[in-house]
C-alpha cells in the first residue's frame, strides 16, 4: 500500500496511510506543509501525531498492514480532521473519560498514560467517537487561534 495523497484544494488534504510509523511520519508532514500558523502547525503536530501513533500502536497491534485514511478540511475557524481505521476498537469511554492525573509529584512517580488523550482532548474542540462497520472514526476540530480568524 502507497502512501497516497489527494488534494482536494490549496485547503483540504485527503491521505490514505500504511500503518507504519514512517508513512505516519511522511503524512504528518503533508499536513503541515497546509498553509498554517507557527501556533496551528504545532496544534496539529502534537494531536496528530498522539492519534495516529496510537492508531499504529494499539488498533493494529494485532494486525500492522492496516491501513489510516486521514481527511483533513481547512476553514477560517481551523482544521476538520477525520481519521478512520480497521483496527482495534478504542478502550470505552477513552475519548470522553476524564483523565486527572496528580502533576505534583516527582516526574519519576508519574502515572503511565493517557497523557496524550488528555492534550487531544485539550487542544481539539468538537471531538468524537464511533465504531461503525467495524471501522473507528475519531473526527475533530483543531481551532484557529482566535486572533488569527478571518
Amino acid at each position: 500500500m502507497q502512501n497516497a495523497a489527494t488534494p482536494l484544494s490549496d485547503q483540504n488534504l485527503q491521505l490514505e496511510i500504511p500503518s507504519d510509523n514512517l508513512s505516519v511520519r511522511q503524512a504528518l508532514g503533508k499536513v503541515l506543509s497546509l498553509t498554517l500558523s507557527a501556533e496551528e502547525k504545532s496544534v496539529v503536530e502534537i494531536v496528530l501525531a498522539e492519534v495516529l501513533n496510537n492508531i499504529v500502536e494499539h488498533a493494529y497491534q494485532e494486525k500492522p498492514t492496516g491501513r489510516i485514511d486521514l481527511s483533513v478540511d481547512q476553514s477560517d475557524t481551523g482544521l476538520r480532521v477525520q481519521v478512520q481505521d480497521e483496527g482495534l476498537p478504542l478502550p470505552e469511554d477513552l475519548p470522553s473519560a476524564p483523565v486527572e492525573h496528580n502533576l505534583t509529584c516527582e516526574v519519576s512517580d508519574l502515572p503511565e498514560g493517557g497523557f496524550g488523550w488528555l492534550l487531544v482532548r485539550e487542544l481539539t474542540e468538537e471531538l468524537q467517537y464511533e465504531r461503525r462497520d467495524g471501522r473507528n472514526i475519531l473526527s475533530f476540530r483543531i481551532p484557529k487561534p482566535e486572533d488569527e480568524q478571518a
